[in-house]
């Protein structure tokens, strides 16, 4: 199941004004004594008006225990529910309780299962996230370096995987994601951070979140810069360039340059701590208000996988190193991949879809270099498998790009029959079902 992709706004209806409870009067959410009922579609700003019924039950009616009812939701989005995630453990930080009733919906209890949602707020009752399958990063939780390095390159094998992007979105999504990420562990003031990755090959976006419920970007900031007069200019310093409340661990460039990347690729990002909200939508900066302030921070970033991305002018001349150059990197112009590493058996079309991927993104990292494929331990392919990687590959590539840049390695005579044999049978077919 493809989880569903971020939203930045317009995706729920406004409604009429909020009640005491800071929720819409179309009854979408109502809060009934110590119960908090979801709407259909859980996103950002249904996150919002939950926090908000859950500060109203906590701070005013003094409740201890807290029912979140799912039972109607359809959809959940990462950018509510994660936010959600990092302020039920908050107050579970407080003594407050909270219990769980899961959708109807058996589709969506499948994804929550699969990104480890529930089992982030009550591990008792739910099982923990898959390690692999679907099209996502489901949830981690990250307490250092090790960690979060681990997690980043876990991402980025997600991505690279699933869509065939324009040359520099993976390491634009990995630069981002280091930054966004690691800010937690130096500014934060907190003992973790939470960040999930998703791809969408129907939209052709990617989409990351990263949260915490630490001490927020105005609190750092205000505490090198007093002289800030409130939230929403102190998030506006924190997107410049330059600008940082520990120089000590850093340039400042983390934030000023998820925004530039963001303009760059024409996509999308919102940054939310304290009482301010960033956004940046169709190559728009805006800032305003956030009321009541929301605890910690929340970054959110999308991506077009189809705009490549100028990287070093982006990032003012910086040229990143990547997860794939450092592991697919051979000698001097060449790139090696490792058949047997990609998947444990080559028998079946969505295997090769995905190394046909992963291919496709390696040749368009370095456009001048080569690609070795190493069929050290395959016995054998399927037809199927040949087809998605090396016939529609042939195809997409050319015959003269694809006969100079891909070598095989290692190959027995069966595997290099029935390739040829897929090839040939992909050229009198065409491509119209990639």
């Amino acid at each position: 199941m493809n989880p569903t992709p971020v939203s930045f706004g317009g995706e729920m209806d406004s409604g009429s004004a909020p009640n005491k409870y800071g929720q819409s009067n179309k009854g979408r959410i109502s809060a009934s004594k110590d119960t908090i009922y979801m709407g259909k579609r859980f996103n950002w700003d249904e996150f919002d008006r939950v926090r908000k019924a859950i500060w109203y039950l906590v701070h005013r009616e003094n409740k201890k225990r807290i029912i979140l009812d799912f039972k109607k939701s359809d959809i959940i989005y990462p950018n509510g529910i994660v936010p959600l995630i990092a302020l039920v453990r908050t107050y579970q930080g407080m003594g407050v309780d909270f219990v769980i009733t899961p959708p109807f919906s058996v589709d969506l209890n499948r994804l929550i299962r699969f990104e480890g949602w529930f089992h982030a707020i009550d591990p008792t009752r739910f099982n923990g996230p898959a390690v692999n399958g679907y099209n996502s990063l489901p949830l981690r939780q990250y307490t250092n370096d090790d960690e979060l390095n681990f997690s980043v390159n876990e991402a980025i094998e997600v991505a690279i995987r699933n869509l065939s992007m324009a040359k520099n979105v993976p390491a634009a999504l990995e630069w981002s994601l280091n930054e966004l990420a690691g800010n937690v562990l130096h500014h934060a003031e907190t003992s973790d951070g939470l960040l999930q990755v998703n791809t969408f090959k129907a939209s052709g976006n990617l989409s990351l979140i990263v949260v915490d419920a630490g001490v927020g970007v105005p609190g750092s900031m205000m505490a090198r810069f007093p002289d800030l007069r409130n939230d929403r200019v102190a998030l506006e310093q924190a997107i410049q360039k330059g600008v940082t409340s520990k120089p000590n661990f850093g340039q400042g460039n983390g934030l000023a340059g998820c925004v530039a990347i963001t303009l760059a690729s024409k996509g999308q990002f919102a940054l939310t701590s304290g009482g301010a909200r960033v956004t940046v939508i169709d190559g728009k900066v805006a800032v305003r208000d956030f009321f009541p302030p929301l605890v910690g921070t929340v970054v959110e970033l999308q991506l077009p996988i189809s705009e490549e991305i100028d990287l070093p002018t982006a990032l003012w001349g910086h040229s990143p190193s990547s997860y794939i150059e450092e592991k697919f990197s051979g000698d001097a112009n060449t790139l090696r991949l490792s058949l047997t590493e990609c998947a444990p058996t080559f028998g079946n079309r969505v295997t090769g879809e995905k190394v046909r991927n992963l291919i496709a993104n390696l040749l368009k990292s370095d456009q001048s270099a080569d690609l070795e494929i190493d069929f050290s331990g395959v016995k054998i392919i399927a037809s199927s498998f040949a087809d998605e990687v090396f016939g529609k590959l042939f195809l997409i590539l050319g015959p003269l790009e694809f006969g100079s840049r891909i070598r095989y390695k290692e190959v027995n005579g069966t595997c290099k029959q029935i390739i040829n044999s897929a090839i040939k049978e992909r050229v009198s077919q065409g491509l119209d079902d990639v």
